[in-house]
């Protein structure tokens, strides 16, 4: 088990965003048939995989949080998704190393029988007193190069791909990796959880960034492929349901918080699942 580490973070209750970005496909016939949304949806998808966030009430820049990173693993999801009446199937996977340098490095990947590789995102760093502070930020989607957003630490900014202006930190924020471990690192530390807490953090893309919100509804019993888990239920709290993804995701105790069950649903109706089907820990 990880030592616990005592960081900081700065929330913003009230603060909702939609999240995730629409990349077109392009390349061979077969890709381009694929539904544009399909697109939106996976990318969603492996953003919150290896992304989230929140604490219950506002607390000011500086103050301390207990975080307890998970052990390194290796997680393994099976994917399915409803996009316009087309099913489609694929998996994801997560490969989370954390040691006794107090540095982390968290990879992501989501693939189908279609494209191959569909999205693929990395991010490096360490800790510090707001929990999980990154350094970098690499994001690849399909058929596209890789784009990267560095936390300039000495400079005291985030600096994003292309034009994009520099954001300047404040402590606490996250890239679209780090952040559902800053969430679970975060919950594993505390004793209790409040159904009702929210948590938000400022995380980083690699154009920009926006606050996300996640509230904690209840616990479930959820069937994964280890069995039926209890899990906790976060929720993103979208601002306009008839315009925005609604996020729901799964946390389990007894596997250590790892997220068990993702699902991303659209207002149309549309939706992507991921489901834990196996861990190794390293």
């Amino acid at each position: 088990m990880t030592t616990p580490h005592t960081h900081g973070i700065t929330p913003q209750a009230d603060s909702v965003s939609r999240i995730g970005h629409t990349h077109s496909p392009s390349g061979n016939h077969a890709h381009r048939r694929l539904p544009r949304s399909l697109y939106t949806l996976a990318n969603r998808a492996l953003l919150v995989v290896g992304c989230v966030a929140a604490v219950a009430g506002p607390a000011a820049a500086g103050d301390p949080v207990t975080v307890n990173p998970p052990p390194s693993a290796h997680l393994d999801y099976a994917v399915r998704a409803d996009v316009m009446g087309l099913v489609l199937e694929g998996s994801s996977q997560i490969q989370w190393t954390t040691d006794t340098s107090n540095k982390y490095a968290l990879q992501l990947e989501t693939r189908t029988a279609l494209t191959g590789v569909l999205l693929n995102d990395k991010s490096e760093g360490g800790f510090d007193r707001y929990g999980m502070a990154p350094n970098s930020y690499s994001m690849r989607r399909f058929r596209k190069e890789p784009a990267v957003a560095t936390f300039d630490r000495k400079a005291g900014q985030i600096n994003f791909a292309g034009n994009g202006e520099p954001h300047k930190l404040q402590g606490g924020e996250q890239d679209r990796a780090s952040v559902l471990w800053q969430l679970l690192s975060t919950v594993r530390a505390r004793p209790t959880l409040t159904p009702g807490s929210k948590w938000t953090y400022f995380v980083a893309g690699h154009r920009g960034g926006e606050p996300w919100t996640f509230q904690l509804r209840d616990k479930q019993k959820v069937p994964t492929g280890l069995g039926e888990l209890e899990a906790w239920h976060f929720a993103h709290v979208p601002a306009d349901k008839k315009t925005t993804t609604q996020v729901d995701i799964w946390l389990a105790p007894s596997q250590e918080w790892f997220p068990v069950k993702i699902r991303f649903s659209e207002p149309n109706g549309d939706y992507i699942e991921q489901s834990l089907n196996k861990i190794a820990r390293k």
